[in-house]
């Protein structure tokens, strides 16, 4: 039998899954919340061999409330045995992948069918690696990736190009424009005109709102 937990936010989503699971064989419901406190809570008492994971939660701006990214490194940390299913609305390859390196086995958009989701289910449990065909169709080398043929997986479309990531990368770190320069080989206009283009593209009005928002997104690591 394969264990299952359910954290996710809108609670007609949870009792529609919960119903279509309840009709599978070689299933058992353990629970659902969209309180990470009560999974954590479960955990503690009971194995859960998957969880399907709903990235953002009501209330997740307040200091209190955890997000997917976050509970699901917390889950893997203290609970090894329990892959992770991220189940999301957002297909975008930032987050997918942000996930997938916060230790989730898979990941499936909302806008899949329940068979995909039992599929999912079924692969992770197996320790395989599970990626939708609306969420693969994001990347150029998602098969592969599924199959373990590599560790890497490569987007269709880069947010930010290869450089802007690099200045990014080391503005979020604290270099200075000019040390930035130094460290890339290109003039201070160079860097300059990066940021300038990345706060653009990321429709925010300054430095700190692109900074967070790319660390948020899973774009820069730091």
């Amino acid at each position: 039998m394969i264990s299952i937990y359910n954290l996710e936010d809108y609670k007609i989503i949870r009792d529609g899954i919960k119903y279509l699971i309840s009709q599978e064989s070689g299933f058992r419901w353990v629970g659902d919340s969209n309180d990470p406190e009560h999974l954590f809570q479960t955990l503690s008492k009971e194995p859960v061999d998957v969880l399907v994971l709903d990235i953002y939660l009501d209330g997740m701006q307040e200091v209190k409330i955890l997000d997917g990214f976050e509970i699901c490194k917390y889950v893997k940390g203290n609970y090894p045995h329990t892959r992770v299913l991220a189940h999301s609305m957002y297909e975008d390859s930032d987050k997918v992948m942000k996930m997938l390196d916060a230790g989730a086995s898979g990941y499936i958009s909302k806008r899949s069918g329940y068979d995909y989701l039992v599929e999912g289910i079924k692969v992770v449990a197996a320790n395989g690696t599970y990626i939708c065909k609306e969420v693969a169709r994001n990347f150029k080398n998602a098969q592969d990736f599924i199959a373990g043929r590599t560790q890497e997986l490569k987007p269709k479309h880069e947010f930010f190009s290869r450089r802007e990531k690099e200045v990014l990368e080391l503005m979020a770190k604290g270099f200075s424009s000019k040390d930035i320069a130094k460290q890339l080989f290109i003039t201070e206009k160079t860097v300059e005109s990066h940021r300038r283009n990345m706060v653009q593209k990321a429709k925010v009005r300054n430095t700190m709102e692109l900074i967070s928002m790319a660390i948020n997104r899973g774009i820069i690591k730091i």
